[in-house]
């Protein structure tokens, strides 16, 4: 139990420190080379592309060579490399993007193996990284150099490989038909795509406040880790559509009102940890690819943002209707797989 909250606790803090120096190393280069909008905006789709739509690849390879803590530890190497080299602004990107995609496939195969099938570890595992891009940003405003993250990294690259990190069978694998599993699967994807989207689109008139731009982002790690442990506790699906009835009014029509939409945040992340644990339940010995469809489905759910759509108070009836459907998507997708849980 000791050596599972050490190794969870690892990942977890590596998790936060990763996504920080990928944010300090990626806008500090593009600050210090003064790019046009236009190369700006390229190099920052450039990053999200490799960070989030290649997780499934390394996921796939590294689910089937059993060492996950190797393709966690390549990731804190290349992300310190990309510290390293910040104002190459290309190479840092392609660097800190690829160590991005490694180090959370490889964190994420553990952490779902250590689970017991539930979304408690995932949700811990997962949740600093928005605190992480939230104090990165923060870095960046304060012109702290990149190359004291590479050292922090490069720390954490050998706490990984220290760490002794053994092969735990999956407990339970719920086999599902070939027909409901692509429903199921679809379902859940479409849940996660919203809840990129929503994130990421909502114009905040109140953002440029850094005490509420902080609790916003202690909110959505808040949600994320309590998410999880809740649901375990009192059921998934029940958990889940409950927490989204309760966040849709309060994200929807409460985008000037901070308080109102700093708790619907809260209660909107709690979504995460289950959804990305049913998917994972779902395949066998296939933690690392699960792990990456659901961050593929977190970069669809950016492409609006990355096409200049966004939200505002005046789409708040839209906004509530996204949310209401993406209870319904989770609501039908548990329902087939989760009936001992919920």
């Amino acid at each position: 139990m000791i050596n599972k909250i050490k190794t969870v606790g690892l990942y977890s803090v590596s998790h936060m420190l990763i996504d920080m120096a990928c944010v300090i190393s990626v806008l500090s280069g593009i600050r210090y080379n003064e790019f046009n909008e236009v190369f700006t905006f390229l190099l920052i789709v450039l990053y999200n592309v490799l960070a989030f739509g290649l997780q499934s690849f390394f996921g796939d390879i590294f689910d089937k060579n059993k060492k996950p803590h190797i393709c966690a530890f390549m990731g804190c190497i290349l992300t310190a490399l990309g510290a390293i080299l910040w104002k190459f602004s290309l190479v840092a990107v392609i660097l800190s993007g690829l160590g991005n995609a490694m180090f959370h496939v490889g964190g994420g195969i553990i952490c779902l193996k250590l689970s017991d099938n539930k979304a408690s570890i995932p949700g811990i595992y997962v949740a600093p990284g928005a605190m992480g891009l939230f104090l990165g940003a923060l870095a960046v405003k304060k012109l702290i150099s990149p190359e004291y993250c590479a050292i922090i990294l490069l720390l954490c690259a050998v706490l990984i490989l220290v760490n002794k990190y053994k092969e735990i069978p999956q407990t339970i694998y719920r086999e599902i038909q070939y027909n409901k599993f692509f429903i199921i699967l679809n379902l859940l994807l479409l849940a996660i795509a919203i809840r990129s989207f929503i994130g990421l689109s909502v114009v905040l008139p109140w953002k440029e406040n850094l005490n509420l731009l902080f609790m916003l982002t202690l909110a959505v790690v808040l949600g994320k880790m309590t998410g999880g442990i809740i649901a375990d506790k009192f059921g998934w699906l029940k958990v889940t559509v409950t927490a989204l009835i309760i966040s849709s009014p309060l994200i929807a029509f409460g985008i000037n009102n901070p308080i109102l939409y700093i708790i619907g945040i809260y209660f909107f992340n709690y979504t995460m940890p289950v959804t990305l644990s049913a998917i994972a339940n779902m395949q066998k010995n296939r933690e690392g690819f699960a792990f990456g469809l659901t961050t593929l489905a977190l970069i669809i759910g950016a492409m609006p943002n990355f096409s200049g759509v966004y939200l505002t108070s005046n789409n708040s009836l839209s906004i509530f209707v996204f949310v209401a459907l993406s209870a319904i998507f989770i609501y039908f997708g548990l329902k087939l797989i989760c009936r001992k849980v919920s």
